[in-house]
């Protein structure tokens, strides 16, 4: 993957997606650990309670921690939570330390150094990681020179520096690792998914997934009784592009026909191609009589435009068929056949031009109004 997809809105919405589950069993698996194994060491090692108590409050932060986990605020689950969790128990483990300053240098590397492993599993981003790693750095860089040194000789802080970087370099460098798998993984899936509905000349949607759409269109536009157009193109003369422009043109025109189709269409407009020559448009909330004129401005457009293909000026024209939403339209197929029907009326009065479909016939509607009577 590319730089770009690092910030990619739908990376982050995945991982934001999955960061509640990890986080919960992260905590729940370490942290009780953790928590609970304190509060028995509290108890049963040390004479000195006020330690016990800072164990139970670890423990009860860890379950507000995970009652965290059910907010929808995203910032909180990749960032804050991750921080809090590192903030409460890396001051905890420094605390302990403080407790029994004498040979606690190994000890709290480790206990700092699985801290940093954890936040790997627990901060789903890299920016929520380094922000956990940073406030864990830095409570272990103010345990080394000024907890210590009061306390304990200054050798202890020296031997604890010693076994501690290594240890920040293995969590980062397996929050890196992990993090570019999971970009990785994801990157695939994008690209799968993308290859999966589009098309590879033109990066529109391909006939499988315009037809889907189709489908998917119909159905609402019937549901809310919502106007709904289909625009049909046929590119005229296709297969004599290669002999005028070029074995490039017959590509080439359709990467243009495309894009200016992209451009002039709206955002809730769907666009693709099913063959070649031939590519589809859908207009929810569009009736017909607006349908037309657009197919009319577009066709008059696309005559106009001059196409560089190896240095030439290259000109193509499209036909256009159209048919709107009717009563007696079932599905997704008959409007389909219907503007299909009308792109040959198009391209037999001699191209460049827009038909809109005719209604279907009383008897189409008689039929398709039993047919729904009977289903209800």
């Amino acid at each position: 993957m590319d730089a770009k997809s690092f910030k990619d809105p739908a990376y982050r919405e995945e991982r934001w997606r999955e960061s509640a589950k990890t986080q919960r069993l992260v905590m729940l698996a370490a942290g009780f650990v953790y928590a609970l194994g304190a509060l028995w060491v509290s108890f049963s090692v040390s004479t000195d309670s006020s330690f016990a108590v800072i164990s139970l409050g670890l423990l009860l932060a860890t379950f507000a921690l995970i009652g965290m986990t059910y907010l929808d605020d995203r910032r909180v689950r990749l960032e804050i939570i991750p921080a809090l969790f590192a903030l409460t128990y890396a001051a905890h483990i420094i605390l302990g330390v403080a407790y029994s300053p004498g040979g606690g240098a190994l000890r709290a590397a480790a206990l700092l150094t699985l801290l940093g492993i954890v936040q790997v599993l627990l901060a789903p981003t890299r920016r929520g990681f380094a922000a956990a790693q940073a406030i864990i750095t830095l409570l272990g860089l103010y345990a080394a020179f000024s907890l210590w040194p009061r306390d304990a000789a200054p050798i202890a802080a020296a031997a604890f520096l010693v076994y501690w970087i290594p240890g920040i370099a293995l969590a980062t460098g397996a929050a890196t690792m992990l993090e570019n798998l999971h970009r990785q993984a994801f990157g695939l899936r994008a690209e799968l998914a993308r290859r999966a509905t589009s098309d590879q000349i033109t990066g529109v949607s391909n006939q499988a997934h315009i037809k889907l759409l189709a489908q998917n269109e119909f159905a609402r536009a019937r549901r809310y009784a919502e106007p709904f157009s289909a625009l049909m193109f046929e590119i005229d003369a296709y297969d004599t592009l290669a002999r005028t422009g070029g074995l490039q043109a017959p590509d080439t025109i359709v990467q243009v026909f495309s894009g200016y189709c992209v451009v002039v269409m709206r955002h809730c407009d769907s666009f693709g191609r099913l063959s070649p020559a031939r590519f589809l448009a859908l207009l929810p909330e569009t009736p017909g009589e607006g349908a037309l004129k657009l197919a009319a401005r577009m066709c008059a457009e696309v005559a106009a435009l001059d196409v560089m293909v190896a240095g030439k000026p290259v000109r193509f024209s499209v036909s256009v068929g159209l048919a709107e939403l009717h009563l007696a339209d079932r599905s997704a197929v008959e409007l389909l056949r219907r503007a299909q029907q009308a792109l040959e009326d198009a391209m037999e009065r001699g191209g460049s031009n827009a038909v809109l479909a005719t209604s279907p016939t009383a008897a189409n509607l008689l039929e398709s109004v039993q047919e729904t009577c009977a289903t209800t």
